[in-house]
């Protein structure tokens, strides 16, 4: 197990960075857009969609990611990155407290839409500015997964969200806020990024990420599954690997396209 979920991290960190780094980033976004419609096919399993509502569903994606990828201009992009943080924000947490369900068809569509849309949005922009900044914002939620993870492991007593995810812990984000803010720290002493204000930044792209997690394990709690798909050995499903990326990276892509509070920060 621990050798496949080694071998498969590998693996896609090797193609992702091949994408960034290689060929000006010309695959970049064709690597995105396959991650996208892989998600968008496993939210369709985990929402239980009827065979036509999957074929609808992912026909629809198909021809939004077309409008996205051929016709969005910055201030539609703007718009909708806003309207994905505004649910990350307002109602995404109702559905943690409130414990609320997704039965209606429609209603489960949009939800996944405004998780995965904004996503192929901010990654198209984030690449346009530099392969780096795309490498410092995802380094900066992988970190904090590890970091989570690692000090959850050796410390976790507290749970987080015991009815949602009982893995998770107290100690464990605070794991993570410690991490990420070392990260913070250096790179700006470094000179990787140009402000201190990347500490503020950075752990909020953290607690953004957390969401996304917890978001996503409630998804999977309610339709009685471990992981959102099988595709990925050793770790699960494509949702499972993107979920804090579709909470935290609207924010990120909003703060870099309009540095008037952070200052220009990478």
């Amino acid at each position: 197990m621990l050798i496949s979920r080694i071998f498969s991290a590998l693996a896609m960190l090797a193609v992702l960075l091949s994408s960034m780094f290689l060929f000006s980033g010309r695959y970049f976004s064709f690597v995105i857009y396959i991650t996208s419609i892989l998600a968008l096919y496993e939210w369709t399993k985990l929402l239980y969609f009827k065979s036509y509502e999957k074929k609808i569903f992912l026909l629809v994606s198909l021809a939004l990611i077309y409008l996205i990828d051929s016709h969005l201009n910055s201030e539609g992009s703007r718009l909708i990155l806003w309207i994905a943080l505004i649910f990350w924000l307002c109602a995404a947490p109702l559905f943690l407290i409130f414990k609320i369900t997704l039965k209606n068809f429609f209603f489960s569509a949009f939800i996944g839409w405004i998780l995965v849309m904004p996503l192929i949005i901010s990654l198209n922009y984030l690449i346009q500015l530099s392969p780096w900044t795309v490498l410092t914002v995802l380094t900066t939620i992988w970190l904090a997964d590890s970091g989570a993870y690692f000090f959850g492991k050796r410390f976790g007593k507290r749970k987080l969200a015991p009815s949602i995810s009982p893995g998770k812990t107290w100690e464990g984000f605070l794991g993570a806020l410690f991490v990420v803010s070392s990260f913070s720290i250096a790179m700006t002493y470094f000179g990787f990024v140009n402000s201190y204000m990347s500490f503020l930044f950075f752990n909020l792209i953290l607690l953004l990420s957390v969401e996304g997690d917890l978001f996503e394990s409630y998804i999977k709690r309610m339709a009685k599954v471990k992981d959102s798909g099988d595709l990925i050995p050793g770790h699960g499903g494509v949702f499972d690997r993107i979920d804090s990326l579709c909470s935290s990276l609207p924010f990120a892509t909003l703060i870099l396209m309009s540095p008037a509070f952070f200052g220009i920060i990478i």
